[in-house]
């Protein structure tokens, strides 16, 4: 019992780190051009954090046919109705009309990649090798010449690997990578934030790349770079997600509960972020708006952590899933009468 209490807040633990990091990340994206410090905190933050939200999603995604049937419901539902009202705030925002399902609002992507990876799941873990593959397969499609952000198939494969070592993960796993020296972790991030910084500092590639949403032509890469660059992604992906791991709490702190609302912030938060774009323009950076800046993502985390965000989130969501229910309940219905008639 202890070791399931344990291996739970360890993971709620892990998911409100890197849900801070996503949150942290978008607020400071739109300023990081102003400052090479915050440039290389934001690629700091992109060497690991998706990587390692994807594995936690690919670990809690071992009961194939449960997320498999839940996909459309959890996932590409919210997907499409959040994707029209983000799409709805920026004709307000800017006057154009661009919707379209074929190219994901901003942070919707996840949602739509996670959907293909539980669909696809059952299927590809039949698949021999899948998962040295699945590198491949992310190295290849960054030599396509263009398209690949449509239905955000670049994310969606080159992301693939992370997803399927977390469901190939074991909870021994976890206890095994939490037994590792502390200090090595420490002493592993601080050279991976160094590298950081001089990545920032010296321009030596566009932090765009880390999105892996583009080919390596629209990267300004040659394939040989763009493979490179990739396959070092791959590795200090890994190694930075193992010393995360190390070194994340395992047992209950303040901050543990909010692990149960990533959903609600994820969804939730690029609208509050778009709050802090307006009220701290970023051609006037002071002491006290650097201040506010950094502040600010403890602030929404706080508020979108909250129960009311959840009845909102439900509100919007019972009404769509009780009319699908009562639709396949009257579907079945019809097709039984078809079947006792014929």
């Amino acid at each position: 019992m202890n070791k399931l209490t344990n291996r739970n807040y360890l993971l709620d633990n892990l998911k409100v780190l890197l849900m801070f990091c996503v949150v942290f990340g978008h607020v400071i994206e739109y300023y990081i051009n102003q400052s090479n410090i915050l440039k290389g905190i934001y690629i700091f933050i992109y060497i690991f954090h998706m990587p390692l939200f994807i594995f936690i999603s690919g670990y809690f995604s071992k009961n194939v046919e449960k997320i498999s049937k839940g996909a459309i419901k959890g996932l590409l539902l919210p997907y499409l109705i959040f994707d029209m009202i983000w799409y709805m705030v920026v004709y307000i925002g800017t006057g154009e009309f661009m919707f379209s399902v074929l190219y994901p609002g901003w942070t919707l992507w996840y949602l739509l990649s996670l959907f293909f990876w539980r669909i696809s799941l059952k299927y590809l873990i039949k698949i021999k090798y899948i998962l040295p593959i699945s590198f491949i397969c992310g190295l290849l499609i960054g030599m396509l010449p263009s398209g690949s952000s449509v239905l955000a198939i670049s994310r969606t494969i080159t992301f693939l690997p992370f997803f399927l070592l977390g469901y190939y993960t074991k909870e021994k796993d976890f206890m095994e990578i939490q037994k590792s020296n502390k200090l090595i972790s420490v002493i592993v991030i601080i050279l991976f934030a160094y590298g950081a910084f001089y990545i920032s500092k010296n321009n030596l590639i566009d932090y765009r790349f880390l999105y892996n949403s583009s080919t390596y032509y629209e990267s300004g890469l040659t394939v040989f770079q763009g493979m490179f660059f990739r396959v070092l992604l791959y590795i200090g992906a890994i190694i930075f997600s193992i010393c995360t791991i190390n070194l994340t709490p395992k047992v209950k702190v303040i901050y543990s509960y909010i692990g149960k609302a990533t959903m609600n912030i994820y969804v939730f938060h690029i609208y509050l972020v778009l709050l802090v774009y307006f009220f701290i323009p970023k051609w006037n950076l002071d002491y006290i708006r650097n201040t506010l800046l950094l502040l600010s993502p403890f602030l929404i985390i706080y508020i979108l952590a909250k129960k009311p965000v959840t009845k909102v989130y439900d509100s919007i969501f019972y009404p769509v899933n009780k009319g699908i229910h009562h639709g396949r309940k009257s579907f079945k219905k019809c097709k039984d009468f078809k079947y006792k008639r014929f």
